[in-house]
């Protein structure tokens, strides 16, 4: 009974799509499952009106407060409550203002996930390697990160230190490091951006290297704006997310990366999110990483105020981002979206195989976690990170 896995006719099965599930919640389980699985099949049909009426329906099956249940129920009333959004007369609902309490939960929140899981820390410490594999040799005056997934931006804290050690080492030269943050007002309030850029700030000055931040909305960016501000001394690093939620911007993104001289483009792809799939299918696959990444969230026995916090300020946004932008693209194109791998393959990128050094270092990260579950895999060129059989995150450079 524990280890049968729920029956989603409407779903393709793949690899690592079977969940454990408590006896007691089993059937419960199962059937919210389908359920959500209905709603999304009729969703991708067209039929909005009947996929709304089933997901009325599965309010009785999910959890009244969302970080109660096992972690597949806490999932299906994520997605549940994403693809009602989504399905919304106005396509998508208006985020409210977060307030600075808000600010600063979400700092906890992020905070909290890399105390209690290696995600954050494994996709943070990859993508700089990556960089720094690609632009360590550089006689370059200035790094320059255009980041589209800038988060509390302490991704970069590391790369300062490399920065700082160049600096001790070649002080006729001195390294400097820009950041230009890409940014949605449904992504980054003004006090987070605030917050980052001090923190970043902070840091590079008591590292002693010299630094600028600046941030862009991405959805009304010109480009001139940036290739204006182009420096031929910079060496370039673009790090970018992939998937649904943000494959519309990837082509303006991507012709960006060449016209500012990229070295390297860094696609970070949290979930095996696979656009080139239909609607419903899509949804299941983001669906079965949000179950592995609460899974493995409880495995380290997290309280349920932390993990709430990491739920409500985390997960869930980037879930209905997910789920949004794949039911805009199918509303907008009626077919599926090419695979984000062959878009950057088709803008002129080819892939740059992850070093040893940074393979040993992501290893390395995880035998400092206080549990078995975890494990780093190689996969066309990219790094991963699995929990159990579920992909969490994987990270791959690129080379125009």
């Amino acid at each position: 009974m524990g280890s049968a896995a729920p029956k989603l006719p409407p779903f393709p099965p793949g690899p690592g799509s079977g969940f454990a599930l408590k006896p007691k919640a089993e059937a419960n389980a199962e059937a919210a499952v389908d359920q959500l699985a209905e709603a999304a099949r009729l969703a991708e049909a067209g039929n909005a009106f009947g996929a709304r009426e089933i997901l009325a329906r599965l309010n009785y099956r999910l959890p009244a407060a969302p970080a109660a249940g096992t972690p597949l129920l806490r999932s299906a009333f994520y997605f549940k409550e994403a693809l009602r959004v989504a399905l919304s007369s106005s396509g998508e609902a208006a985020p409210p203002t977060p307030t600075p309490y808000d600010v600063v939960l979400k700092l906890g929140a992020y905070k909290s996930l890399s105390e209690v899981s290696p995600v954050l820390q494994f996709a943070h410490l990859t993508t700089v390697q990556a960089v720094l594999d690609e632009l360590g040799g550089t006689a370059a005056g200035c790094v320059h990160v255009v980041d589209l997934d800038i988060g509390m931006g302490e991704q970069w804290a590391s790369l300062m230190q490399e920065l700082a050690q160049r600096n001790r080492h070649h002080q006729a030269q001195a390294s400097s490091l820009r950041v230009t943050a890409l940014v949605s007002t449904y992504s980054h309030a003004p006090l987070e951006l605030q917050l980052v850029h001090e923190n970043l700030a902070g840091f590079a000055h008591d590292l002693g290297v010299p630094f600028h931040f600046a941030a862009y909305n991405v959805d009304t960016l010109d480009p001139a704006e940036l290739l204006a501000l182009a420096n031929p001394n910079e060496a370039v690093a673009v790090h970018l997310p992939v998937g649904a939620a943000h494959a519309a911007a990837m082509p303006g993104v991507l012709r960006l990366a060449k016209r500012l001289g990229a070295r390297v483009v860094v696609a970070v792809d949290r979930g095996g999110d696979r656009p080139e799939l239909p609607f419903a299918a899509h949804l299941f696959q983001a669906f079965q990483s949000c179950v592995s990444l609460l899974e493995s969230i409880d495995a380290v026995n997290t309280d349920s105020e932390t993990a709430s916090r990491i739920e409500r300020f985390l997960v869930q946004p980037a879930v209905e981002q997910r789920v949004a932008g794949r039911h805009r693209a199918a509303v907008d194109n009626n077919k599926a979206m090419m695979p984000w791998r062959t878009v950057l393959a088709s803008a002129g990128f080819v892939p740059v195989p992850a070093s040893s050094f940074a393979e040993a270092q992501a290893e390395s990260l995880l035998k400092k976690v206080p549990l078995m579950g975890f494990r780093v895999e190689k996969r066309a060129g990219a790094l991963c990170l699995y929990w159990q059989r579920g992909e969490l995150v994987s990270v791959s450079a690129w080379r125009c």
